[in-house]
């Protein structure tokens, strides 16, 4: 009894010996298929019928409509490119000619007023229409990375202090005050100062814009251990939780935003900008009580 045991014993260790040989020997196949696919290696060569095998070829085929899904998607991204940058070259000059008309026609004497505010309108949406091809080229170049961002540490204080001048005749326009106290010492992050610059104009223009005549706008930097935090809270219309998913979405605006002007680009470029520098942007607030912006730049 004893020895048939054994005998069980062994005919069983064996068996869960061989068993963990030949899965040691699958995985060590299945890392080895991985790796080559993340170096772009991979090919199949073993082609029988083994459970192996046939992952190898299933593998084998799905990096091959990756890839070639990955050229497909260039490619479509390389032809909006180019229309995007056609666009901007053949409407350049008539969208020139008509801002200088309008003008020449606003200076002429003796034109009646209600001739003046046609003018006006002319010049708004010729600006608008200019600003918005303009925002279409920036997003496309981003996307495709023509435009080069290049991170550098950097003062915080500066980056705030350039965006926040840029945005001031604006604020004093409507009566906001924007407040800002930098702190004695610097605050270094990694930022591009020309991109990080205008993302943080984009959103600083986004609470002027949202916020009535007399409201405020406050800027705070908080520095944290791998990141630096800029908020920028405004006393505005506030956002609801159900849309801060959508807020940096491209053309994307809110349902009460109808009457204000934009065209839901602006937050988009700033989240493509600050994620390209290693950064992100949080939202939060509510519907009545104003909205807080929260950049984060990384410290290194």
């Amino acid at each position: 009894m004893t020895t048939v045991l054994g005998i069980a014993l062994a005919v069983f260790a064996a068996a869960l010996l061989t068993y963990h040989i030949k899965t040691r020997r699958i995985m060590d196949a299945l890392n080895r298929m991985l790796d080559e696919a993340i170096r772009g290696e991979f090919e199949a060569a073993n082609y029988n019928e083994t459970e192996l095998s046939k992952i190898e070829a299933k593998l084998s085929r799905f990096l091959s409509e990756s890839k070639l899904k990955k050229g497909q998607i260039e490619n479509e991204q390389e032809k909006i490119h180019s229309l995007i940058s056609d666009i901007s070259h053949q409407t350049k000059t008539p969208i020139a000619n008509v801002l200088l008309y309008a003008q020449l026609l606003d200076e002429q004497d003796g034109m009646p007023g209600g001739a003046k505010a046609l003018t006006a309108q002319i010049t708004a949406g010729t600006e608008k229409l200019n600003f918005l091809i303009q925002s279409l080229i920036k997003a496309s170049r981003l996307e495709s990375g023509i435009i080069k961002v290049s991170p550098r540490k950097g003062d915080v204080r500066e980056l705030i202090a350039a965006a926040r001048g840029e945005c001031m005749p604006k604020a004093y326009g409507k009566g906001i005050e924007m407040t800002f106290e930098p702190a004695a010492e610097p605050v270094f992050a990694m930022f591009d100062p020309k991109w990080c610059a205008e993302a943080l104009y984009n959103i600083l223009d986004n609470a002027i814009k949202y916020t009535d005549t007399g409201g405020q706008v406050d800027i705070t930097v908080q520095p944290y251990e791998m990141f630096v935090r800029i908020n920028i809270q405004d006393t505005g219309y506030g956002i609801c939780e159900e849309d801060w998913p959508r807020v940096f979405g491209r053309f994307w605006r809110a349902k009460n935003s109808a009457a204000i002007e934009g065209v839901g680009i602006g937050l988009y470029l700033a989240r493509e900008i600050v994620s390209v520098c290693g950064g992100y942007i949080k939202v939060s607030g509510a519907v009545g009580e104003g909205s807080v912006f929260s950049v984060f730049l990384p410290k290194g």
